[in-house]
This record gives C-alpha cells, sequence and structure tokens, in this order.
C-alpha cells in the first residue's frame, strides 16, 4: 500500500508540556534540507525542520529527531493483569498500567482518545516519571509487572525500551499492549526487553484499517507473526465494534489467520466495544455477539478463545482442551485458579498440560 503520510502533514505542537527531558529518537533517519524520517511505525514520516509527525509526539529540531513526551505519563495504575487481554500468564497478577498520550493511529471508535489524541489530553493529567521513579514504585508496591498500555506505547518508545531493560535488571516483567503497527526494526527492540505482548487486530479487512484506524493491516499481521516466532508470549485481542466487526466475515478470518498462521494455541480475545470518541450513535457490543465470535472459533479449532469486556460469561473461563474440566475461573477482574489446575500448569483430571504461565 502507498504510504499516504510520508512527508510532515502534521503540525501540532506540545506547547506548554515541552521542556528539556526531551530525548533523541532512537529510529530515526537523517534526510537532506534538515528533514528527518521516522522509523518506528510503517509511516515513516518525513518531517521537515520544526515539525512534528502524524503521533505528534516526535518532533523535528534542527535536524535531528526529539520525542516530547519520554518520562511523561498521563496513567499510573495498579491492576490485573486480565485488565489487558492476557489471561495465560501469571493470571490474577498484579500489574503497574503506565500510559502516555499520542498515537500513530487515529481510531474513529478509540477507547482512550483523551489520551491517544494529544490535542485532547488535559495538561493537569500529565506528569513526569523517571524509569528508576517506575521501577521504585513497583518494586515497593510488590508489583511484579510494567503494562505499557492506553494510548499506544507504540509512540512512547524510547522511554518503554530503557525504563523495560532496566526493569528487566530489577527481577521485573514487561507487558507491552499495542495495535503493534510498528516497524520490523522496532518489534525487533522490543523482543528483546519485552516478556508478553498483548497484541490487538483491529480487523481483518485492508479498506476497514484505511477508513477506521488511519492505517493498514499488512505490517500488524506481519509483526504478529515475527511474535509468535520469536517465541515470546503472546495473546491476540479483536475489539468487536457494533455495526463494523460484529459479523462472521470478520470472526472466520481472525480465526483463519490465527489457525493458519499463528497456532491453535493461540489466546483470542473478543472484546466488547463500548461508544466513544467519533463513534457514539450505535450500542455497546451485545454479549452474545463476542459469545458467538468464541463459539465459532472453538468450533474451528481455536483452544483458548476468550470474550473481554463483560463481567460474568463462560467465555471467559478456561477450560481443559481435553477433557474440558473448569481450571480457571473469572468474574470481571477476578481471578481463581481451581484446585483442578495444578501448578505445572495440567489440568488435574486428565493430566494435559496448558501454555500458561503461572509465575
Amino acid at each position: 500500500m502507498s504510504n499516504p503520510y510520508s512527508e510532515d502533514v502534521v503540525r501540532y505542537d506540545l506547547h506548554k508540556v515541552w521542556n528539556d527531558t526531551r530525548k533523541e529518537a532512537y529510529l530515526y533517519d537523517k534526510l537532506a534540507d534538515n528533514k528527518v524520517q521516522c522509523l518506528v511505525c510503517p509511516r515513516k514520516c518525513k518531517i521537515a525542520k520544526g515539525h512534528v509527525g502524524f503521533c505528534k509526539v516526535r518532533k523535528n529540531i534542527e535536524g535531528i529527531l526529539y520525542t516530547q513526551n519520554y518520562g511523561k505519563a498521563t496513567h499510573v495504575t495498579v491492576e490485573r493483569i486480565e485488565a489487558e487481554a492476557v489471561f495465560h500468564y501469571m493470571p490474577g497478577a498484579k500489574i503497574l498500567s503506565l500510559g502516555n498520550f499520542g498515537c500513530n493511529l487515529d481510531c474513529d471508535y478509540c477507547q482512550n482518545w483523551t489520551y491517544s489524541q494529544f490535542q485532547y489530553t488535559p495538561e493537569h493529567t500529565i506528569q513526569e516519571y523517571t524509569s528508576a521513579q517506575v521501577i521504585e514504585k513497583a518494586l515497593e508496591d510488590n508489583i511484579p509487572i510494567l503494562s505499557w498500555t492506553y494510548n499506544d506505547p507504540a509512540v512512547w518508545f524510547e522511554f518503554v525500551i530503557d525504563t523495560a531493560k532496566e526493569a528487566k535488571k530489577r527481577g521485573l516483567k514487561n507487558l507491552f499492549k499495542s495495535a503493534f503497527f510498528l516497524t520490523p526494526e522496532a518489534v525487533k527492540m522490543l523482543v528483546e526487553v519485552i516478556d508478553v505482548f498483548a497484541i490487538s487486530i483491529k480487523a481483518m479487512d485492508e479498506g476497514y484499517y484505511t477508513k477506521f484506524t488511519k492505517g493498514w493491516l499488512r505490517p500488524v499481521l506481519d509483526n504478529a507473526n515475527q511474535i509468535h516466532r520469536s517465541g515470546i508470549h503472546y495473546e491476540i485481542s479483536n475489539l468487536v465494534v457494533t455495526d463494523l466487526t460484529n459479523n462472521n466475515d470478520n470472526y472466520d478470518k481472525m480465526i483463519n489467520f490465527i489457525l493458519s498462521e499463528l497456532a491453535p494455541t493461540t489466546p483470542i480475545h473478543f472484546t466488547r466495544f463500548h461508544p466513544d470518541y467519533k463513534y457514539m450513535d450505535v450500542k455497546q457490543t451485545p454479549l452474545e455477539d463476542v459469545m458467538s465470535a468464541r463459539n465459532r472459533a472453538l468450533d474451528k479449532g481455536v483452544m483458548y478463545p476468550y470474550v473481554g469486556n463483560a463481567f460474568e460469561a463462560i467465555g471467559l473461563n478456561t477450560y481443559c482442551p481435553q477433557c474440558h474440566e473448569l481450571l480457571i475461573e473469572r468474574f470481571g477482574l477476578s481471578t481463581y485458579i481451581k484446585e483442578t489446575f495444578s501448578a505445572e500448569s495440567c489440568c488435574t483430571r486428565c493430566g494435559h498440560k496448558l501454555p500458561i504461565v503461572l509465575s
């Protein structure tokens, strides 16, 4: 697909939140006439001096590309790992969720639009943290996982890399929840420091991506394949949007991608949408829609399909794929590991071993 964002088409700046904490970007090329080309995401924005790229947080200053959001957070919240659509990695574990501002997509139905679209971000919500402060907070509160999430940590790339690297030295894990609209070079750097990926695939249709996310699909699928080949734990989620992706065609394409290019053991979360941002004239996704997607995936051979943004449903639970014994029960974000699930991640009824990391 041609790149509609190859030039500096966005001139928005970070006005009052800009200060001397700027950080030179890790992935970019210097071009003629003091232009630079960002290499973090597939847009590969070419940015003239004094301008910013599509995400609005990466700026060309005198021919050098700087990230303007380094060490600036809008959310630092203690949650459970299930909030990130991750069910097979340390179930029930506490996470320190960290959010930033800006995004390299602009989804019409964005569930975090006041932060993903920086022009709507209240300035009073932006706080500054060092990597050391983030790590110490997690350690002091006995939180084993840092979760890079909310807007999309793709645009917080340098701070994520730096903090995750130091966090690993202190025994912490790192979770990266993203739409995965990244270059292979960016993914390669993340693989070196991230322990679990939560990958959001918006839909399985290129036209949909162009119209509703302002991105394109193929790099997302390629990156999911790259993570699969890396052997690092990952889970896939698909936001089922009312009147857009709540249909069998979308479900089947998602299911076929998992079975043909990933693995039947890949957890897939069909997640309910709530009206937000520019897409307000519809209802929240009915529970029966995501349950239909989950059951369809199960029937076709996906071993661990789930539903998301639901308080109570059998689609939240983990069952043994061999004997169908209930192993992990969930209500909202509360998780209960049953006696039928051993410390070795095995079903005690039939002995089947599940691909679930317990600690």
